[in-house]
């Protein structure tokens, strides 16, 4: 469920706040014209240079016959 402000409040929100986490991130398809869009409704952001945890893992995916991703993080 979303709040006013766009952020998805749902357990794995709660369960990353409650550890103290400072966001989450997700990699998805950026050809999928709604997947994008989709998660930014939620608060998530395309991010241009990701983290290299993140970049090796687009890379990882790219590997394994999934291209066109991209990662997204949402800030808590």
């Amino acid at each position: 469920m979303a709040s006013a402000d766009g952020v998805q409040r749902d357990g794995s929100t709660g369960a990353a706040r409650s550890r103290g986490l400072a966001a989450l991130t997700l990699t998805t398809f950026r050809h999928v014209s709604w997947n994008g869009p989709f998660y930014a409704r939620y608060g998530f952001v395309e991010l241009d240079n990701p983290e290299p945890r993140l970049a090796e893992l687009v890379t990882a995916e790219t590997g394994r016959g999934l291209p066109n991703r991209i990662a997204m993080r949402l800030t808590l």
